[in-house]
């Protein structure tokens, strides 16, 4: 042409796409939007266990991402999660003081030491309070636990040592119940002294409960007097004397 001429240029913006790496956490959707448009932070993903620490903007996790507005290329941002304690208490039901953990998630957990209770016999961990979810110990959970003894009553056993005197049925009940003192024996020629807890005879016995044990208890008996007169053939009493009996 005979006339000079200016030429425009036309430019149509382009798209771009921010992709997130999540590294085991819940999904995040990606965010297509134009060049230098403002870009919203998304909502922070989850992950059992773990606190969400922020957008990286390497694999390597050493250059924090700050949103601003759509870069000039497709990128991948990628997740930084910091591992959660959590701890696992223990309630004994009246056994002795079972002491808490508190580990990392996903950390293997040991069974700590059973605990005791006078005139019980432990029957393992639950998860309720009911005691009727058993609990079994592999790796500290996600979350703060409580854990619940059970406990299963002992019965024990009271013999009775008669020392010659007749004989008398052991007891055998649950720890803790009410016992009724059995019948006295009896021995040919003594009274009944009572029980005690030891063969030198030196403790008396109270039934009250079951103890936690098993015990034996031991008769007491004292000899009976006898009253002999000695008379001669018209019945005039020449001597009288008392005299224990005495078994042949």
């Amino acid at each position: 042409p005979g006339q000079n001429t200016t030429l425009y240029a036309k430019w149509t913006i382009n798209s771009y796409t921010i992709s997130f790496n999540v590294n085991g956490g819940s999904a995040v959707t990606s965010i297509t939007q134009n060049y230098a448009t403002a870009v919203t932070q998304p909502a922070d993903p989850t992950k059992t266990g773990y606190t969400f620490a922020g957008w990286y903007s390497d694999a390597g996790l050493t250059s924090s991402y700050t949103f601003t507005t759509m870069p000039a290329e497709n990128i991948t941002v990628y997740a930084m999660w910091t591992i959660n304690s959590y701890t696992i208490s223990f309630v004994s039901n009246g056994g002795s003081a079972v002491g808490s953990i508190t580990q990392n998630y996903g950390t293997a957990v040991s069974q700590p030491a059973d605990p005791t209770k006078t005139g019980y016999t432990f029957g393992g961990w639950y998860s309720d309070a009911g005691l009727t979810s058993s609990y079994t110990f592999t790796t500290m959970p996600g979350q703060n636990t409580t854990l619940y003894a059970k406990w299963t009553i002992n019965s024990y056993t009271i013999t009775f040592n008669s020392n010659g005197g007749s004989a008398v049925s052991s007891i055998t009940q649950n720890y803790g119940t009410a016992v009724t003192q059995p019948a006295n024996p009896t021995k040919t020629g003594y009274t009944f002294g009572g029980w005690y807890s030891d063969a030198g005879l030196i403790s008396p016995y109270t039934f009250t409960t079951m103890p936690a044990e098993n015990i034996t208890l031991y008769a007491k008996w004292t000899a009976n007097l006898y009253v002999l007169e000695f008379r001669d053939y018209n019945g005039t009493i020449l001597q009288t004397g008392s005299y224990a009996f005495e078994s042949s």
